[in-house]
């Protein structure tokens, strides 16, 4: 006999609890039915409830009280995470947290140590781990055809004015919070193991608020490629999503198409450095034997922030999810790997001090 659907309760009925968790879930209702919600916004609060068939709750300890809820998705703007998710799992419920996954590494900790302590799932949203295009270009770093990776690009690009909430330090806005955590996932995902050393450049370009809109991070270290973090609302001519060098080959694409090209170097003719002089002072020239490749995806995705994310890398992180807690799965994107994300993005946040 199936398992009854995980029911769920969220906190925040935003851009981010209504417009993606309690939307996609409709499409997942063998494995999740949401049930109940909570938002300051009376009004919000009440016409999802009408709409949804949904119990409205006026707080978050009302929702925390609900004994039919078993997964709480705070949902709720950046400032508010950690605490809501800390309480939420004390109360008893396992926890799907959108990001950032906390405003530091001690919000982390303290995060896990509360699952651990009542033994719920603490789940990270990093959704786009599951995106085809990121699956695609680490299946080609994997397959070994571009050589030993050396540098990798990964650009979030955008020209527009923005003014919300989101804009400004005092609640946590800011490109560091808002959708650093996706491309810095990706970002230390191909560059594996280890602590890297961090560069970070933060500036205010085009929004109206005070929290920074452009933001380049580099990542780097022994034996490990380098990697390039952009995510700039200041850039009108943008750049290719991802853009990888190997010594045998490279990528480039964005969401909707790849292409990458390589050279055999086995089988092309064995060459020694050499001191003497180029024949008639030329340089040394060989004809190189390309082998080329492309992707497309199967359906239609997004290209990074400041729009709707696509449905199916939320449905994938939902499914991994309702293994893990109702059959007992290990978890595919697990604490830790999100607190090592935050690190990099608290060590930024200090670096401008």
């Amino acid at each position: 006999m199936p398992a009854s659907p995980i029911r769920v309760g969220i906190v925040g009925l935003g851009r981010s609890g209504h417009d993606i968790h309690l939307r996609n879930l409709k499409h997942l209702p063998d494995d999740y039915r949401v049930i109940a919600a909570t938002d300051p916004d009376a009004g919000r609060l009440a016409a999802a409830a009408a709409e949804h068939g949904l119990r409205a709750h006026r707080d978050l300890a009302g929702l925390l009280g609900d004994p039919e809820v078993e997964l709480v998705v705070v949902a709720s703007p950046n400032g508010f995470h950690a605490f809501q998710a800390e309480r939420a799992l004390e109360a008893g419920k396992h926890v799907l947290c959108e990001k950032p996954f906390g405003l530091g590494v001690a919000d982390v900790d303290r995060m896990i140590a509360a699952a651990e302590r009542n033994r719920r799932i603490l789940q990270p949203f990093q959704q786009r781990r599951y995106e085809p295009d990121f699956r695609k270009v680490q299946e080609v770093c994997a397959s070994g055809i571009l050589g030993r990776i050396e540098f990798v690009r990964i650009c979030w690009h955008g020209f527009k004015r923005r003014w919300d909430w989101q804009t400004l330090t005092a609640v946590h806005g800011g490109e560091l919070n808002n959708n650093g955590p996706h491309p810095l996932d990706h970002a230390l995902e191909l560059y594996g193991e280890g602590e890297p050393e961090v560069w970070c450049d933060t500036r205010r370009c085009l929004t109206l608020g005070d929290a920074e809109d452009h933001v380049k991070i580099v990542l780097r270290g022994p034996s490990r490629p380098t990697i390039e973090v952009e995510l700039s609302s200041t850039i009108a001519y943008g750049q290719d999503r991802w853009l990888v060098c190997g010594n045998a080959g490279g990528l480039r694409g964005d969401a909707d198409r790849l292409e990458w090209k390589w050279v055999d170097w086995s089988a092309m003719p064995a060459r020694l450095a050499d001191p003497a002089s180029t024949p008639d002072r030329s340089y040394n020239n060989e004809k190189l034997t390309w082998q080329q490749g492309s992707w497309k995806p199967e359906q239609a995705t997004d290209g990074g922030g400041g729009g709707q994310p696509a449905a199916q890398p939320v449905l994938d992180l939902y499914r991994g999810l309702h293994r893990a807690i109702r059959q007992g799965a290990a978890q595919e994107i697990t604490p830790a790997q999100a607190r090592r994300r935050i690190a990099i993005i608290e060590r930024c946040r200090n670096s401008r001090r």
